[in-house]
C-alpha cells in the first residue's frame, strides 16, 4: 500500500509542509550548511541532561499522593476513613484515618529521599567534564552542555557522556574496548572499530 498521499496530508495539516524534512544531516562541529544547500531546517535535539529522578520540588505531593492510593490497600484504608467521616459509624474515623496517615507520610519520606539521592546522583553526572574539540582547540565543559555535532574526546577509563560514534582511535589498528556495564551490567570488554580513519 502506497503511503505517500497520507504522509502528505498529514505533514501538510499537521507539522506544515514546510517542516517536513525526509533526511536528517548532522553537520559536525556545528558548522553552517554549505551554499547552495536546499531546505535546510535547523533542527532542535533535546539536550544532553540525565534525569532518572521521578520527582520534583513543585510535583513531589500531588505525585506521591497519587502513586500511593494507586496502591489497593491504601485507597482502600481512604475509602473506609471517608465512609467513616460521612456516615455515623460506631467506630471512629481515626482508627482507620491515623494508621493510613502514619504509612502515607514514612512512604512519602522515604520515597522523597531516595529520589534526592536519584538528584545528587543526576548532578554528579551532568557536571562530569568532558573534553571537545571546538575551533580546533580543546575545550573542556560539563556533559550536560553537550549538543548534537560536538567533537568529543574520550581518554582511557573515562565514561561516555552520551551516545557517541567512534570516529578516530590512538591505536594502529583503529580500535578501542568499552565495557558496557552502567547500560546492561555486562563488565566484559567489546571491541569497537573505528569505521573512518586512526591517528
Amino acid at each position: 500500500m502506497d503511503c505517500s498521499l497520507l504522509r502528505t496530508l498529514v505533514s501538510r495539516y499537521c507539522a506544515g509542509e514546510e517542516n517536513w524534512v525526509d533526511s536528517r544531516t548532522i553537520y559536525v562541529g556545528h558548522r553552517e550548511p554549505p551554499p547552495g544547500t536546499e531546505a535546510y531546517i535547523p533542527q532542535r535535539f533535546p539536550d544532553n541532561r540525565i534525569v532518572s529522578s521521578k520527582y520534583t520540588f513543585w510535583n513531589f505531593i500531588p505525585k506521591n499522593l497519587f502513586e500511593q492510593f494507586r496502591r489497593i490497600a491504601n485507597f482502600y484504608f481512604l475509602i473506609i476513613f471517608l465512609v467513616q467521616l460521612i456516615i455515623d459509624t460506631p467506630t471512629s474515623p481515626v482508627t482507620s484515618g491515623l494508621p493510613l496517615l502514619f504509612v502515607i507520610t514514612v512512604t512519602a519520606i522515604k520515597q522523597g529521599y531516595e529520589d534526592w539521592l536519584r538528584h545528587k546522583a543526576d548532578n554528579a553526572m551532568n557536571q562530569c567534564p568532558v573534553h571537545f574539540i571546538q575551533h580546533g582547540k580543546l575545550v573542556r565543559k560539563q556533559s550536560r552542555k553537550l549538543r548534537v555535532g560536538d567533537i568529543v574526546m574520550v581518554k582511557e577509563d573515562e565514561t561516555f557522556p552520551c551516545d557517541l560514534i567512534f570516529l578516530s582511535s590512538s591505536r594502529e589498528d583503529g580500535t578501542c574496548f568499552v565495557t558496557t556495564a552502567s547500560l546492561d551490567g555486562e563488565s566484559s570488554h567489546k571491541v569497537v572499530k573505528c569505521s573512518i580513519f586512526s591517528f
